[in-house]
């Protein structure tokens, strides 16, 4: 998979979709956004990765992007 949905995201790591969204727009995991206005997730693997950690207690902090 090149790149996810919030719903695909969500079902990987067994959140609610408003969780991903939320956790997307306070910048605790990786995102971009389309031509629409919506959020995708280029890395999903990185970004379950994120969210496994985030559950563990761990908080990332990317600079470079």
């Amino acid at each position: 998979m090149l790149r996810a949905t919030v719903k695909d995201i969500a079902k990987m790591t067994s959140l609610h979709p408003h969780t991903v969204r939320a956790w997307a727009d306070k910048g605790l995991i990786d995102h971009r956004r389309d031509f629409r206005g919506w959020r995708f997730f280029p890395d999903p693997v990185k970004t379950v990765r994120q969210v496994q950690g985030l559950l563990n207690g761990e908080v990332f902090k990317d600079d470079t992007g």
